[in-house]
């Protein structure tokens, strides 16, 4: 894929952006049992990672029926389908492929609802390559490469540039979105595939300068608190716990820590922020422990606090008995996905977090991604030093490279990030000295200062006792109108906002539920009146099996009433005539012929007509299930209600309705009918209309809701 080339205008000092954190630098998945192959270490060192891992939708979030398959994601074109990304990101150079059949499709850059005020992201036309409110270039038109076409956006700042197969097809600048998801929209009749899905973060500024130590800070270890249990008069046996050792840092050409306990902080505070690092970590023992952690939103010189992940090189079965959290891990939350390769080498890291979500990604392969749900207090929002920290004097650090860019928070450029203040140095109190009395200055106060500050006090007991949302709302702007800068009532305001925005989206979702169920009412009531309507001119053709077939598909759905009753009973009447008919004009001749063809087909033997199913996949592959009444159920539970399925279909995942399917006899032809399931079934890949009889033939193929495949035999055999 050809790289784009964005102009040197645009390299102009600016906030720094994207954000992520990050940790690892042990290994990497395990060569023959890791399930995803790690980038090139080349790729991996100039800081490219994959979004998509070709084998699992991990890091992926959406609506449809999105598979994976020939290591790409790959839509659902009966149904509209949208898929974004869990993590954000700000500046980038994505690369990706992609394939269109059906119809238009589009990529979301810098979406992100949830921000205020609501980002909605620019879109991408993946038909021409062109984006929505950015000119600057001509549309292009997809060669045919078997349907495959080569995309690629660099966004930095304010200027987004765009290309496909090679050819720019949008340059130009917009301030309307500075941060969000990725989302990839495949409307209802379109198939969408999408490979190979690589991006880089842009904008990283040097946290290291590559020669000294300045920008951090370190913290010695605290002293146990445990006492030994001896207190003797003897030197090192007093019972005071020892103090640890001081970790040895030094930054020249590199950061090294060695001998001892503590940790490096940074002097500035990070909330949301990208984060690459290149690290070497040895092990302290056998079992791939290196006793060292990276640590992000952490408070300025305490040694346990934040987010800590895990270095630790770990295996299969120690991930899987939770001896490790491996490397990538989040330290008591989240497990690493995969198991690593031994120390000793370096390793390329890239940490994103932003809010409530963490994603780390080794040598460019996601490790993790969790998003934290623990209520506040437990769940570390503030902003704070991000650092390392050694928790033996026999692990060993080594960084060559560490690099962050702020994450903006809306629209706007992000803010540099704050410095943290140093911790005063802790001073003996003299003994036995009685304090000197110091005098109270008390500030004067206007009488309409007084007023506004017992306001306060009353609206904020008022906001505490709030009842709903919006009282709560109404009631703590008023207390931000009176002190813009009371942050307690801030953060009641945002919570209280929070819980109606979710009260709002839980109502209109019940809205499109209730209406998408109306629609499907109205849908079915429209194919009864058709089947109805087919009934009646069937009989007035002639054609009584037709008419009887449709008549009883419209009573499947639900059809019922005199009209009906009048339909079932002319179709009735007529079949009686029809066969006193045939039997009168047949007369003794015909009769006659019956008896002969009786006699020899006794003699020679009769043939016997056995239909059958068979599994093809799933917990009963092969199972035989024989077709031996009119009617034979097929669903996912064995009984509900006094129904029974002859077939049961054990799926694990419930794909598979309660009462899925029927399979009618008809003297020697077997006729398919889907139930109005959930999921649908499928006759040679096709999905077959609800309460529409499919006639089955040998060797036919049908799939329930992609999930249980049968195939239909029937077998000819002569009774001796």
């Amino acid at each position: 894929m050809t790289s784009l080339r964005m102009p040197r205008s645009l390299h102009s000092s600016r906030a720094p952006v994207a954000a992520a954190l990050s940790l690892l630098f042990l290994a990497a998945c395990a060569g023959a049992s890791a399930l995803v192959e790690s980038l090139p270490a080349d790729e991996a060192a100039q800081g490219w990672i994959r979004l998509f891992d070709g084998t699992s939708r991990l890091g992926w979030t959406g609506s449809g029926d999105w598979q994976v398959a020939g290591n790409a994601l790959v839509s659902d074109a009966a149904q509209q389908g949208r898929l974004r990304t869990t993590a954000s990101f700000s500046d980038f150079d994505l690369k990706f492929e992609a394939r269109i059949t059906g119809g238009p499709a589009m990529l979301l850059l810098r979406a992100d609802p949830q921000s205020k005020p609501v980002q909605p992201g620019y879109t991408m036309s993946l038909t021409d390559g062109t984006i929505g409110g950015i000119g600057g270039a001509v549309a292009a038109s997809p060669p045919a490469n078997d349907g495959w076409n080569a995309y690629e956006v660099k966004a930095e700042g304010t200027h987004l540039l765009a290309s496909l197969d090679g050819k720019i097809t949008a340059d130009g600048k917009s301030t309307k979105n500075r941060v969000g998801y990725f989302e990839f929209i495949a409307p209802h009749g379109t198939k969408l595939e999408v490979r190979s899905i690589l991006l880089k973060p842009l904008g990283l500024d040097q946290l290291y300068n590559g020669s000294n130590l300045d920008g951090w800070r370190a913290v010695a270890a605290p002293t146990p608190q445990k006492k030994s249990k001896l207190n003797l008069p003897i030197p090192g046996l007093s019972g005071r716990p020892k103090t640890p050792k001081g970790v040895r840092w030094s930054g020249s050409g590199g950061i090294h820590g060695e001998g001892g306990e503590g940790l490096l902080e940074s002097t500035t505070a990070y909330d949301d922020f990208v984060m690459q690092l290149t690290a070497k970590l040895s092990a302290i023992d056998d079992d791939g422990h290196t006793a060292m952690e990276v640590f992000f939103r952490g408070t300025p010189g305490q040694f346990d606090s934040g987010y800590a992940i895990s270095t630790d090189a770990a295996t299969a079965r120690q991930l899987q008995e939770g001896k490790s959290f491996g490397v990538g891990g989040l330290v008591r939350l989240e497990r690493a996905r995969a198991p690593s390769t031994g120390t000793g080498q370096f390793f390329t890291c890239i940490v994103v977090a932003r809010a409530r979500r963490v994603s780390v990604w080794v040598n460019g392969t996601l490790a993790t991604d969790y998003y934290d749900s623990r209520p506040e207090g437990a769940y570390h929002s503030a902003a704070g030093p991000l650092g390392f920290r050694m928790r033996s004097d026999k692990a060993t650090l080594d960084l060559r490279d560490v690099q962050i860019a702020t994450l903006p928070k809306g629209p706007a450029p992000p803010p540099p990030p704050a410095p943290i203040a140093a911790a005063p140095p802790a001073v003996a109190a003299p003994a036995a000295v009685a304090p000197a009395a110091m005098p109270i200055v008390v500030s004067s106060q206007s009488p309409q200062d007084k007023a506004n500050q017992e306001q306060i006090r009353k609206l904020t007991m008022d906001a505490l006792d709030a009842s709903t949302p919006e009282d709560a709302v109404r009631i703590n702007k008023r207390i931000l109108f009176l002190d813009p800068g009371d942050m307690p009532a801030q953060q009641r305001l945002d919570k209280a906002e929070g819980q109606i925005d979710a009260a709002n989206a839980q109502r209109e979702h019940g809205a499109v539920e209730q209406q998408a169920s109306a629609t499907k009412l109205q849908e079915n009531n429209d194919r009864r009146n058709a089947l109805v309507r087919q009934t009646q001119n069937a009989l007035l053709r002639g054609d009584l099996d037709q008419a009887q077939d449709r008549l009883n598909d419209a009573q499947r759905l639900g059809a019922n009433g005199p009209t009906v009753d009048r339909l079932q009973s002319l179709i009735g009447s007529r079949l009686r005539n029809r066969l006193l008919l045939r039997a009168g004009l047949g007369g003794g001749g015909l009769l006659a012929l019956i008896g002969l063809l009786v006699f020899f087909w006794r003699r020679r033997g009769k043939r016997i007509i056995t239909a059958y199913l068979i599994a093809l996949d799933g917990v009963d592959k092969d199972k035989r299930y024989l077709l031996n009444q009119e009617v034979t159920h097929i669903g996912g539970v064995a009984m509900d209600g006094g129904k029974k399925n002859e077939v049961l279909v054990r799926d694990p995942d419930r794909q598979v309705s309660r009462f899925h399917c029927e399979v009618h006899k008809r003297d020697k032809s077997c006729y398919l009918i889907d139930l109005d399931s959930s999921n649908g079934t499928f006759l040679h890949n096709r999905p077959l209309q609800p309460g529409v009889a499919a006639k089955l033939r040998d060797g036919d193929k049908f799939t329930l809701a992609r999930a249980a495949t049968f195939v239909f035999h029937l077998e000819r055999r002569r009774r001796t």
